[in-house]
Parts: structure tokens; C-alpha cells; sequence
């Protein structure tokens, strides 16, 4: 689904794609997030990182892509690189250059110690990305001053509350595009199928992750849900959506 010129959600994907560079992003993978779990006593499966598998190998598919570019958040743990995320992240690396010419990683807050992983296997490693005329940034902080028509973040971990007939609640990750300063923006959904993130259409501007969302009119900002059951939904302006939560 085309959101911009050139600029396409890979439906049903928590996946961009950039024509004019041949580009995939994706942001907030959040490896080794059930490792991390089990090493505090919370034991679930560890699924996550087959699903990652899965999807990247089918959106590899769609396009032919000569880059990817992982928009932040590779991993889940704030401290030094554990075992669980040093394995996954490493894995993950090799399959992407496998699949793609060019590989980049931009670095999120979650990622400290991660140029011990992208040293190794030699991936480039961005505090932010100026790429044509897209500039790339985690979210967490506001992004430096880019000569580029395009901002293009992650972090917020964007989702939608719904709710059927009877009340029950469902949260679906969704894409947040619009302007932003002059700028086009789009905020990316968690790549990651643990992290669903935050509920846009009824958390308050104030209490918004990002600080760039929160220095901004967000409720004019579009939005398109992503789910592997039902593909692509566009829905009106958050602030549409906001009068109804």
C-alpha cells in the first residue's frame, strides 16, 4: 500500500519499502527479549526470533531490495550484550547480508553495546541515517538537522485500540504518517510480534514516547493498521480515531 509516492507499507508486514533506494526498513526487533525474560524467572516460549525469520524472508520476497535498514532497537536488553541476544542479533545479521547488498543499523536506545555485534559481522552502524532524501532515527531523541523530504522513526511502537460490539478490546499495530515540520514523517509499528507498544488512539500526546510525536499535532497524522489476518487498514486521522476510544 502506497502512503507517499515511491513510499510503500509491505502489507500484511510491520515493513516499509523506499522505491527510489531500494530500501526495507524495519525498526524495533527487540532480539532476545524471551532469554531475558527467563533469566528473571518469566518463562515463555521462544518463538520470537523464527517469527523475525519467517517475515523477513517473505518480505524479501516481495521486492527486489538491494538494502535494508533496521531503524533501531536490534535488541531488548539496556546493559552489556547477554548470550541470548548476542547469538539471535548475530544470526540475524548473517541472514540479511545473505539476502541483501547492503545492510544498515540504526541505533535505538535499547542498543547499547551492539557495535560489538555489527563489528563483527560487518555491519554499518548509524546514530541516524541520511539516505536520498530520507533521514532515519530511532525516535527516543529528537533527530539532528537533515537536508531531507523524509523523517523516518520507530520507538513509539505505534498500535490502535479496537473494540467489537460487545466491548472486547483488540490492539493492531499500525503505521502513523503526515507532515511534520515541513517534513513527511512515518512512524514504523514493532517488528518484533511481542511488543505491540503503545495504544495511540487513547494514550494522552503528553504521555507519547517519542518526543518529536509529543512536540507535534499528532491527531493529523494518518493511520494504517498491519495485521497478517486482515493486511492493510487505513482509518482516518488519529484524532478521527480518538474521539471514538
Amino acid at each position: 500500500m502506497e502512503i507517499f509516492t515511491g513510499v510503500e507499507i509491505l502489507c500484511p508486514y510491520p515493513a516499509l519499502y523506499l522505491e527510489d533506494i531500494k530500501a526495507v526498513v524495519i525498526a524495533d526487533l527487540h532480539l532476545g527479549y524471551e532469554g531475558i525474560m527467563a533469566e528473571q524467572g518469566i518463562f515463555m516460549p521462544k518463538t520470537q526470533f523464527r517469527k523475525e525469520q519467517e517475515m523477513l524472508e517473505s518480505i524479501a520476497g516481495l521486492k527486489q531490495a538491494e538494502r535494508v535498514i533496521i531503524n533501531g532497537d536490534v535488541k531488548h536488553e539496556f546493559s552489556e550484550t547477554s548470550y541470548h541476544e548476542f547469538r539471535e542479533v548475530g544470526e540475524l545479521f548473517e541472514i540479511l547480508r545473505r539476502r541483501f547488498r547492503e545492510v544498515h543499523v540504526v541505533k535505538g536506545n535499547h542498543d547499547n553495546f551492539i557495535i560489538y555485534v555489527t563489528r563483527k559481522h560487518g555491519i554499518a552502524l548509524h546514530e541516524e541515517l541520511t539516505l536520498g532524501k530520507y533521514h532515519f532515527f530511532h525516535g527516543h531523541r529528537m533527530p539532528r538537522e537533515a537536508e531531507a523530504e523524509f523523517l523516518v522513526m520507530g520507538h513509539e511502537h505505534p498500535a490502535i485500540a479496537l473494540y467489537d460490539e460487545i466491548g472486547v478490546k483488540e490492539k493492531v499495530k499500525c503505521f502513523l504518517y503526515g507532515e511534520a515540520g515541513g517534513k513527511k514523517l512515518v512512524v514504523l509499528p514493532a517488528f518484533s510480534p511481542l511488543a505491540y507498544g503503545s495504544d495511540v488512539n487513547q494514550v494522552p500526546k503528553s504521555e507519547l514516547l517519542s518526543p518529536l510525536l509529543r512536540s507535534i499535532d499528532v491527531d493529523k497524522l494518518n493511520v494504517v493498521a498491519v495485521s497478517e489476518e486482515a493486511g492493510c487498514l487505513p482509518f482516518a486521522q488519529l484524532g478521527e480515531l480518538r474521539r471514538f476510544a
